[in-house]
């Protein structure tokens, strides 16, 4: 590879060239989005349960085996990434393991109708004293 060109790296994201072992990324993000801007500073945790029940990963069979001959390796002149972002990893080599997590909790908060009935709403965020 002679060159790699990325615009944007952000939100615990990685270039990696070269080889490794383990590759580990999480992202966990609480998003609210609302028809009327306004922010509340203690809104939100992480205590729910998008983010806190158990992800069941299949099982690893170790007698798979794997022969390889590379008569013709790969090779790339020019990488052009625009943008990487939340966890995500630009790798350019071997790795023996990887896991990568993402957990997004997105609310949505509606205003009522005039004369209408409230939005329905599936959580509601309660206002801080």
């Amino acid at each position: 590879m002679n060159s790699l060109e990325g615009i944007t790296l952000a939100f615990s994201s990685l270039y990696q060239i070269g080889d490794s072992q383990n590759i580990n990324a999480l992202s966990k993000a609480y998003a609210v989005q609302r028809e009327k801007e306004f922010f509340l500073t203690s809104e939100g945790n992480f205590d729910s349960e998008v983010f806190t029940s158990p992800i069941e990963l299949p099982r690893i069979n170790p007698d798979i085996r794997v022969n390889r001959l590379n008569l013709c390796p790969i090779k790339v002149n020019n990488i052009y990434i625009r943008a990487t972002a939340f966890s995500s990893i630009i790798h350019i080599g071997n790795t023996s393991n990887v896991y990568m997590e993402a957990r997004v909790k997105n609310i949505r908060q509606l205003e009522s109708k005039e004369g209408g009935e409230p939005p329905q709403t599936i959580e509601t965020i309660e206002s801080p004293d």
